[in-house]
């Protein structure tokens, strides 16, 4: 397709003599959010980790803004911004002092993305004592220190609250409204409805899906 910026191609992935990836595949234009759903165990972990080029697949490409991601891994910090399942946060330093190392710079309180996820009254407090909610949101601020065209998140808003939740809605949909590519992995169904592309990852293959179609495997239980 000719505007597409990003393109995933038959990716695998075997652990000794599981074959969790087979055949990963998806592409995604500017402004988009690519939503992966599935069951539990099922690889969607797994394929969001090699996209944000953590772990090395056993097969498949990856072009990512006409580069060839597996060929030159420096590409990926500079285009791709990842939010792992576990917070990566130092529970014994403040909001800021987080921020200055994922940032490598001074933090100065009108940064954008410091308003956008509601941070910025929150700077000097220690990370030990935010709620659960403000530590996902310190992790995405974190996440995209960069700038990066690209964020993938692994289950963004998993256990939050319905304020937490749309707070992170709110800033995936000023993301993709700015021209950027979200991939995500849900078990949600509000988070859902702000994907433009969903995937049903099934036996190491991605299935196109339908919003209703994938509402209903997770109303169903199969998640």
């Amino acid at each position: 397709m000719e505007d597409t910026v990003l393109q995933v191609d038959h990716i695998s992935r075997r652990f000794g003599k599981k074959q969790v990836l087979s055949n990963a595949s998806f592409t995604a234009k500017k402004d988009t959010c690519v939503g992966i759903v599935g069951i539990n165990g099922g690889g969607k972990s797994t394929l969001l980790t090699i996209l944000a080029g953590v772990q090395k697949p056993s097969g498949g490409s990856f072009t990512c803004y006409g580069h060839e991601m597996f060929q030159d891994k420096s590409f990926f910090s500079e285009l791709i911004a990842y939010l792992p399942q576990e917070n990566p946060l130092l529970l014994d330093l403040s909001v800021r002092d987080n921020l200055r190392l994922w940032f490598g710079r001074r933090i100065e309180e009108d940064l954008p993305v410091l308003k956008t996820m509601q941070l910025t009254e929150l700077l000097d407090l220690k990370v030990k004592d935010l709620s659960g909610g403000m530590k996902r949101r310190l992790a995405i601020a974190c996440a995209v220190c960069k700038d990066q065209p690209v964020l993938i998140m692994d289950e963004p808003s998993s256990s939050l609250d319905l304020h937490q939740k749309e707070i992170i809605r709110n800033y995936i949909k000023e993301y993709t409204g700015q021209g950027g590519i979200v991939i995500l992995s849900t078990h949600d169904i509000q988070e859902i409805e702000v994907c433009d592309q969903l995937y049903y990852l099934e036996n190491g293959v991605t299935v196109p899906v339908t919003y209703e179609e994938a509402v209903g495997r997770l109303k169903n239980g199969v998640e």
